[in-house]
Formats: C-alpha cells, sequence, structure tokens
C-alpha cells in the first residue's frame, strides 16, 4: 500500500522496528521517501512541513502501552520525552493509535478509555502537559499528523512582566472591570501569591481561603473565589 502526503516529511527513529508499534506502522512509515529512518534520543519521530518552518516531535503509544504491565516503562518514556523535547509545548505531542491492527478502526468505547486513560497518566506523570493526537487507524496516521501541524497556530514570544501580572491580578474577583480590586488590594495579593497559578491552586483550598479571608475581608475573598468558581474561568 502506498501512502504519501504533499507537506510531512521527517525522520522515524530505527527502534520503532523492535516494538510492537511496528506491526501497526512500519508499512505506512516505510511506503513513502518522505519519511527516512535513523537515529532519534528520547522520541519516535520528527516531522516537518516543506511549506513553512512548522515541526513536531513525536512519541507513539498504543493502548497495550497503557496496561497495568507496561504502565511504569510508558512513564518512565513519558518523562524522557518531556525532559528531551523542544520548550515549545505546541512542537511536541503524543500520537496514540487507537487501534493495535493495521488498517482497522478501534470501537468506539477503545477510543474513548484509552484517550481518557493516557490523559490522566500524562496529568498524574509530567509537570509540564503533552499534547495528544488520537489517530483512529494506520492508514490516518500521516493526516493526522498534517492537519495538526498546518493549524498550529504561530504566537509571539511573551515575556510577562511583573506589572502586567499584577494588573491581571487585580480583575481576578467576581465582578473584575470596573469593581476589580483597588491597588493596594491588588499589591498585597500579589504578595501572597506569586503567580495567578498559585493563586488560583490556593484558593481551592481551605488553607488559602482562610488566607484571602484574613487579609481581605469575607466579601473580597467571596469575589475572588468566585472567579476562580466561574465556568467560565480557562486554567
Amino acid at each position: 500500500m502506498s501512502v504519501d502526503t504533499s507537506l510531512v516529511h521527517g525522520t522515524f527513529s530505527s527502534s520503532l522496528r523492535n516494538r510492537s508499534v511496528w506491526k501497526v506502522l512500519g508499512q505506512i512509515l516505510t511506503s513513502t521517501t518522505k519519511l527516512q529512518e535513523s537515529e532519534l534520543p528520547g522520541h519516535d519521530v520528527d516531522f516537518h512541513l516543506v511549506s513553512n518552518s512548522q515541526y513536531l516531535h513525536v512519541l507513539l503509544l498504543t493502548p497495550s502501552c497503557l496496561e497495568s504491565r507496561n504502565e511504569q516503562e510508558t512513564i518512565s518514556r513519558l518523562k524522557q520525552f518531556s525532559k528531551s523535547i523542544s520548550s515549545d509545548p505546541q512542537r511536541n505531542a503524543v500520537v496514540f493509535l487507537l487501534s493495535e491492527e493495521p488498517f482497522s478502526s478501534a470501537s468506539g468505547k477503545c477510543k474513548l478509555d484509552g484517550l481518557l486513560t493516557l490523559q490522566v497518566l500524562i496529568v498524574e506523570s509530567l509537570k509540564t502537559p503533552i499534547a495528544i493526537i488520537p489517530v483512529p487507524d494506520s492508514t490516518r496516521f500521516l493526516c493526522c499528523i498534517e492537519s495538526y501541524m498546518v493549524n498550529i497556530i504561530e504566537l509571539p514570544s511573551l515575556n510577562p512582566t511583573l506589572s502586567d501580572s499584577v494588573s491581571l491580578l487585580s480583575q481576578t474577583t467576581k465582578f473584575g472591570g470596573s469593581r476589580g480590586l483597588s491597588e493596594h488590594d491588588t499589591n498585597v495579593l500579589s504578595d501572597l501569591f506569586p503567580s495567578l497559578g498559585a493563586m488560583s491552586q490556593a484558593v481551592r483550598t481551605q488553607e488559602g481561603r482562610a488566607v484571602l479571608q484574613d487579609y481581605f475581608g469575607d466579601r473580597i475573598m467571596g469575589e475572588i473565589v468566585g472567579f476562580w468558581e466561574d465556568d467560565g474561568v480557562c486554567e
């Protein structure tokens, strides 16, 4: 079977030949001249788009990688991948093959169970989240990679200053806008919590709420907690 794409080029690791995933993807990886074989440290495939500078480092996982007998090895691979990859989260992804049978799709239940298990494993094992690209079957592998890469948004490098963070903190009440915190309260809040992430975690604990109550009283504490409990807040 010949599989090719017009945009995706890359390199796959020779170590894949010794893993069970080769049974699923071996024919796909070797059927196009746009993928070369080499040694890769810490991950399985490197991709780039010929049309621009987009690139992607990939770790390949399958449902069997999540079984209890393989879980520790998978966690170890995830941690190694997380340490060795680019600092740009968009350039690194776990490709999860939903089916371990070549050229056949997994059932809907298998897809959901596997994805949920992998998401939990990544959250519990890694400090920094990694994107997951689900692939329904081997024939869709390169198409899914290409689709993900062409939709990566180029974001400017941002170096937020302390004043930027303080300005954001001033809006972290349930009402925000003109009813945000006063300058004094904002400065106190920034002293208590060095980042929005630290504040987000604190307001979800009894100890953190007690600190807010001591410094700001019930009303402002309630507004701050209400902001973070609002369903519209995305972290």
